[in-house]
Order: C-alpha cells, then sequence, then structure tokens
C-alpha cells in the first residue's frame, strides 16, 4: 500500500509466519523418495509505528506486460458512512476477489540446460493446468538421474526459486508411460498450485534443468474522481499481494501484509478487527465490517459533503521474468486510466453522493462554501471548496422547513420548501427569474413549520 496524501491505513507490520515441508512424487509407483521439511515466511515483521499512507468481466487491453489476461473484479459496490460528531464522511469501497484459474498464466517449460544431448533427442515437456497461487512464482526443475523416458527410471528434483523449502521429487519409473500428465505437488504432497506436467519419450540429461512460471496478477488498484466521465481518477489505494508476501524483505511492504494477511481474514471471520496501533485515520481503532469470503475492501476518509464521487477498482499487474523472478516496473491495470481522458471501462464506476442526514436543531445549519467564489472550484484550485456544479449548499436543514433568501434591503430573491428530504440543499446562485445573482451579502432564513426560524449571512463574490 503505498503512500499518499489521501489518507488510508497506517501500519507497519505484523508478522505472518507459514510453515510447509517439502513434497515427495513417484510415478507410477515406487522408486526413489525426497522428503526433505523446511519452512518458509510470507511476511515477518514487528509492530510497528502508525502511519498514513493511502489510504460483469473486462479484460486488459493487448499489450500487458506477460500476456497475462487482467480482470475487473465483480461485485463493485460504494456506500458512505457519516459521522455526526465531527460532521465528516468515510466512504467503503467494496469488491469481490478475481478467482482462481481466472486471470492466471502456467507458462510452458524453458528449453533444457545444461544438457550435452542434441536438442532433438531431448524428451519435450510441457505443463497444463490453472495456477491457483496468489503470488507470481517459478519452479525449477533439475534432473538428478538420466535416462531415456519410458525405459529407464528418471529422477526429477524441483523446487519454488526464493522459496527452496518448497520443493519435491519426481521419479518417472521404466513403466511410465511418456506423455502422462505428473501432478506437482509440495509440502508432503499437501499444497497444490495447480500444474501439471508431462514427459515425452527422449533422453534426460542429469543435472539439466527447465523452469515454469506461475503466475497471477498482483493486486488491485482503487481509484476516485469527481468527474463523471471519470477523467480525473486518481489512485486512492494500491493493495499489492506480491509485495505483502516480501513483507519487510526488499521490494515488500509491511502495510500490505497486514492487510491482507490480518485485517482481511478477520473480517471475512466475521470479527471486528482491532487496531494495536491506535487510530487508524478516521476510522478510530477499529474496523467492523463484516465481509463475505471472498471481498476486499477499502476506503475513504477524505470526502467532502455536498460532493458526488466517482469509485473504481482494477486489477493490476507489472508483469514477471519467470527466469529471473523479478517483477517488472510498469504497471498495467486492466482497464487503461489517464488523466484528462475520460475512463475506458464506464460501467466499472461506482457514484456516491455526499449528503448529510435532516435534523432538527436549527442552529445547525450553516451553509457552504461561504463566501462564494466564482471562477475556481476545487477542480482548478486548492483552496477553493466551490462544488464542481457551481452550486452552494444549506447543510443540517430539517427534514420539512422553507428557506428564503433576501437581499441586505430586504427583496426575496429564492425561495425552496422541504418536506422529508435529506439535510443538503442547493442552489444554483440565481434568482427567481433565473438570473445569477450579483456580487454582494445576502440573508438567509430556515423557518420550521411550527415558526422557529434561523437568519445567516451568505457573501456571493464574482
Amino acid at each position: 500500500m503505498a503512500a499518499s496524501a489521501q489518507g488510508g491505513l497506517g501500519i507497519d507490520g505484523i508478522g505472518v509466519a507459514l510453515t510447509n515441508a517439502c513434497a515427495s512424487l513417484v510415478f507410477p509407483g515406487g522408486g526413489d523418495l525426497l522428503n526433505a521439511p523446511g519452512s518458509w515466511a510470507r511476511a515477518t515483521a514487528a509492530a510497528a509505528a502508525l502511519a498514513v499512507v493511502y489510504g460483469g468481466v473486462s479484460v486488459a487491453r493487448a499489450g500487458a506486460p506477460d500476456s497475462l489476461l487482467l480482470y475487473a473484479p465483480t461485485g463493485v459496490t460504494a456506500y458512505s458512512v457519516f459521522q455526526p460528531g465531527t460532521q465528516s464522511f468515510v466512504n467503503y469501497i467494496l469488491w469481490d476477489d478475481v478467482p482462481d484459474n481466472i486471470g492466471t498464466l502456467i507458462e510452458a517449460p524453458s528449453a533444457w540446460a545444461l544438457n550435452t544431448t542434441p536438442s532433438n533427442q531431448l524428451s519435450v515437456v510441457q505443463s497444463r493446468g490453472a495456477y491457483r497461487g496468489d503470488i507470481d512464482r517459478t519452479v525449477l526443475f533439475t534432473a538428478q538421474k538420466a535416462g531415456f523416458v519410458g525405459t529407464d527410471s528418471v529422477v526429477v528434483s524441483y523446487e519454488i526459486r526464493l522459496e527452496e523449502n518448497l520443493s519435491g521429487r519426481i521419479t518417472l519409473l521404466p513403466t511410465y508411460v511418456p506423455g502422462t500428465w505428473v501432478p506437482i505437488r509440495f509440502s508432503s504432497g499437501t499444497l497444490d498450485f495447480g500444474l501439471e506436467i508431462s514427459f515425452a519419450a527422449g533422453v534426460v540429461d542429469r543435472f539439466s534443468t527447465f523452469s515454469v512460471g506461475m503466475q497471477d496478477f498482483e493486486g488491485f488498484h482503487v481509484w476516485r474522481g469527481i468527474r463523471s466521465d471519470g477523467s480525473d481518477l486518481a489512485v486512492i489505494g494500491e493493495l499489492s499481494k506480491q509485495e505483502a508476501f516480501l513483507g519487510d524483505q526488499p521490494g515488500g511492504a509491511l502495510l500490505d501484509s497486514v492487510y491482507f494477511y490480518d485485517v482481511i481474514p478477520t473480517l471475512r471471520q466475521g470479527r471486528p478487527w482491532i487496531s494495536p496501533f491506535g487510530a487508524i485515520d478516521c476510522v478510530g481503532t477499529r474496523f467492523d465490517l463484516p465481509l463475505d469470503p471472498d471481498q476486499f475492501f477499502w476506503y475513504d476518509c477524505n470526502a467532502s459533503n455536498g460532493f458526488t464521487y466517482y469509485y473504481a477498482v482494477t486489477t493490476f499487474d507489472r508483469g514477471y521474468t519467470s527466469t529471473s523472478s523479478q517483477q517488472g516496473l510498469f504497471k498495467v491495470d486492466n482497464c487503461f486510466v489517464s488523466l484528462g481522458e475520460p475512463f475506458e471501462c464506464p460501467d466499472e464506476l461506482r457514484e456516491l453522493t455526499m449528503e448529510v442526514d435532516p435534523q432538527g436543531d436549527l442552529y445547525n445549519v450553516y451553509v457552504v462554501p461561504n463566501p462564494y467564489r466564482s471562477g475556481g472550484s476545487r477542480l482548478t484550485t486548492s483552496n477553493y471548496h466551490n462544488f464542481p456544479d457551481d452550486q452552494v449548499r444549506f447543510v443540517n436543514i430539517p427534514p420539512d422547513c422553507t428557506i428564503k433568501v433576501f437581499t441586505v434591503s430586504g427583496d426575496l430573491v429564492w425561495e425552496n420548501i422541504q418536506s422529508g428530504n435529506g439535510g443538503n440543499v442547493a442552489w444554483d446562485l440565481t434568482n427567481r427569474r433565473s438570473e445569477s445573482v450579483t456580487s454582494g451579502v445576502y440573508i438567509y432564513r430556515v423557518e420550521k413549520p411550527d415558526g422557529d426560524a434561523v437568519f445567516g449571512r451568505l457573501v456571493v463574490i464574482r
């Protein structure tokens, strides 16, 4: 989860360790076995200080960095929670995970290396399967015993590069039928990533090697904008499974480890996640947000009353070179995003309008922006609160009331009667003849049906 001024989850880590043993496979029965137990850590860390970070299927455009298809998450929804005490909003964005075997890739085996036999006499190796892992991995195969497949006993060991304790061994007996698919399992045969290998009749040289890459998309981007066409979308959350896995190792992110290995599993169990690091932005000390078994979420603490926001969630990847087990440099999303250009997947945008609930205390009523300055808004000038629609809003109004705006001389400029509506009322700064009002000071009156009323002042600067 990379840093951003947008705000978000700020945690520097919770250690997550997973222990695994090696696997052994023999085909079609009997032969040598390899049993070398070991362990590996997905993410390691100690709790540290709170920090501030940012916090239907569509297919990626051609030209993804590694031919991995990227699919948009489904079930994307957004909703808002208003906090009366602080007069602020927390917006939540939820989406479903991309299922296994969608948007994954098991590569064809690389060519045999370190062999002395002519290539046209070597056993041809093939791979197949639907990858069931959550990060990119490379499986390195090494021939431990040479021979002719289908005639001799051939032994091939394998291990996942950078996770060497995830390993195993295949023994192809003389009775092995060339072309038979062999499942590749790890951790004493209990861990199955969905990879299968077959060997054609041919020579296997001792200590010769080949590798197979297994890939999944890297993670999710959460986007936000205030233009309905998505032309101003910006990332408010980047959630990387790869960086979560690496944890505090080079290229890792402890924040992502906490998110994927602690926050999400806790919420999916229907339990609130309690922060051990104190308050988290506008949320406080806990997430009490029950998730379905395949759901993810992110949140936005920087939503302003009266604005309409547009959210999108994309999957992203930056490519993977299986021979070096290295990530690429450029992130590619399932849907192209370019500032100033309409979002290519408009159906994936989720609209959310910020509006307070009506309330009965007239002394909580106010108008915003005040003063109103024409010629600028938050789209163009950072210190302007003006709404993109160039309107002002009366906020915290009662459910039933009458709003009137007068000149300082007492002439009625505008009137609005509310009955059971929300706590916001917009005025487009025009008079009863639909003419734009001029610069000056205006008096507004908000009156309840029982006659109670409150007055206020609004300044317009053209």
